[in-house]
Formats: structure tokens, sequence, C-alpha cells
């Protein structure tokens, strides 16, 4: 019996033949258009790179190419290379690309509910096509819409009280990105001996369907950072807002391209893998999307005077 198992072990550790193969070259484009993210302008940017840079994995530039939008009715803009921060915050390590950008007339052209057709001509000849219908229009409904005379709107909360933000349904949108920049945090919880690492902390939440359009603020912030955020940080943030800090929060409804792409660390609404939405002479992304913002602050003086309350 002994020598039986000692054969079946010997057996299962025997190494197999297994063929590589060598990864293509191919071309990445990551196109977006963004209206209503206050306050930066409504834009349209296309971030193209080479997936691989010899054997090292490292992506490069795609200089030199044609990138146009058309909306149906015959409208075109064209877009213009510009800084990679344009198109994006960080790049890995070694890679990089090469940004276009479009602002100039895109809010006044371009609108919710626009079907718009992506074409990219590479400086080889190498074409790569998409389409994406811009989700609908949407408001949000804290603070209560004609509360507010600035944009974008503020209002004041309670301190240590929850408050739960809603919005109307986008047309057409498969999800919403809820994302806040909190400030004051460090300030505000040092005498309670909470340690606050990151000044303002940025926390992202997600509601994965176009009928969730709620989001409690700001205790659902920060699904995906909850093993790297100080616990008693986390657990404060459930009571709500401490007095003195302030968050800015975001929503944004996504349409289908968009979150069938955009994914990370934890982030995925649709699945593991990334599905492109564009096709012929290489891959990626024409997604776009309709934003919307609100400040919520705690400090009745400032910044926050006359502001209406958040809740109504």
């Amino acid at each position: 019996m002994a020598l039986g198992a000692a054969v079946i072990a010997t057996a299962a550790c025997e190494l197999q033949e297994i063929t590589l193969v060598e990864a293509d070259d191919v071309v990445v484009a990551e196109a977006y258009v963004q209206l209503g993210f206050a306050p930066t302008p409504d834009h349209a940017t296309a971030f193209l790179h080479r997936t691989l840079e010899g054997a090292t994995g490292a992506s490069r530039p795609v200089p030199g190419a044609r990138v146009v939008i058309t909306r149906r009715d015959g409208y075109s803009l064209e877009m213009a290379e510009t800084e990679v921060g344009n198109c994006v915050r960080s790049t890995p390590v070694d890679g990089t690309g090469t940004c276009y950008w479009a602002e100039d007339g895109v809010s006044y052209r371009i609108h919710s509910g626009d079907t718009l057709d992506l074409e990219i001509t590479l400086a080889d000849g190498g074409v790569i096509r998409g389409t994406t219908v811009i989700p609908g229009d949407f408001t949000l409904l804290t603070p209560p819409p004609g509360t507010y005379d600035v944009f974008p709107p503020r209002c004041l909360q309670e301190p240590s009280t929850p408050l739960e933000l809603r919005w109307t349904r986008s047309a057409g949108a498969w999800a919403y990105v809820d994302e806040t920049f909190l400030s004051g945090l460090r300030d505000a919880l040092e005498p309670k001996g909470i340690p606050v690492e990151n000044d303002p902390l940025y926390l992202l939440g997600v509601s994965v369907s176009a009928q969730d359009t709620t989001i409690v603020f700001p205790g659902e912030f920060g699904v995906f950072d909850r093993f790297e955020l100080d616990q008693a940080l986390a657990l404060e943030l459930q009571k709500g807002l401490p007095g003195g800090a302030s968050g800015r929060v975001t929503i944004t409804a996504a349409d289908r391209n968009y979150v069938n792409w955009i994914r990370g660390g934890n982030f995925n609404p649709s699945g593991q893998v990334r599905i492109p939405s564009l096709r012929g002479d290489g891959t990626g992304v024409f997604g776009s999307s309709v934003t919307r913002a609100v400040y919520v602050l705690t400090d009745s003086t400032g910044p926050a005077a006359g502001a209406p309350p958040c809740g109504g």
C-alpha cells in the first residue's frame, strides 16, 4: 500500500508540456464623453496606448491618430493631442499613452440622450469604431430642487447624522457611480483620538442598477475600502459627517459601455472580465456618463451661510 501511494504521489507531480503563445501588440483606446461634472467642464477624452513594448509589457503612445465623434445628425467633434494628464490621473510604471481631448462646444452641441459614433483613424491607416448613447438627464433630490441658488448646490446637514441622498432615474443608465471627497476629518476627529491618514479622504460607492437611486451619506460610501480604512474612522462615518467636516459628492449615471469596462479593485458590477465596446484594428471602450454634484456642509458659517438644509 505504501508503494502504491508513493507511485500515485509521483505521478501527480509530473510536469506537463505547456505551449506559450506570444501576446499581440494591440492598440487600446479608452474614450469617454462626460457631461455635467462640476467644477470640471464637460469634455470628451480618448486615451490611446499599445499593449506591449517588446517583452516588457509596458504600454506606449499612439500619436498621430485622428479621433472624431459624430452625432447622428451629422455634427462632428474632432479631438486634439494634449497632455496625458488630461486623460488619466496616473499610469502604470513604465506605461504611457497618447491623450486626445475636446472641451469647447461639448456641452453646447452634445446632450443627454444623444447617440454618438466614434471613429479613430490610426497613423498606419487602421480604423477603430464604436458607439455610445449618453444616459438621460437626471436631478438630485438632495437638497430639494429649487432650494439653492449656487452651482454646484450646497446644503447644511446636522453633524453626526446620516443623510439619504436621492436622485431621479437617468434613462439608459446601467449603474450609478457615487463618489465623495471628505475634507476636515482630521481636525474634526482629533479630539476623539481617531487618526485620519488622508485629508481629503476619497470614498467610492456604487448603485449597481438603474433603479437604485439612493445612497446613505457618508456611511454607504467606501464599501470597497472597508479593509483599508481605520476601523474607528469607518465606525464614526456610519454615524454621519462629524461637525466641521464637509463632503463633495458626485453621482454619475454611466452607460452600458462604461460599466462593462471600468473596474478597479473590488468594483466589478458586471463581472471580472472587461467587455470592450470598440471594434476594428484595436480594442477598448467608448463610454459616456452624466454627473451631478452637491456639497454637504456641517458648519453653518462660511461657505454654508444661507445654505438650505440637506433634507429640506
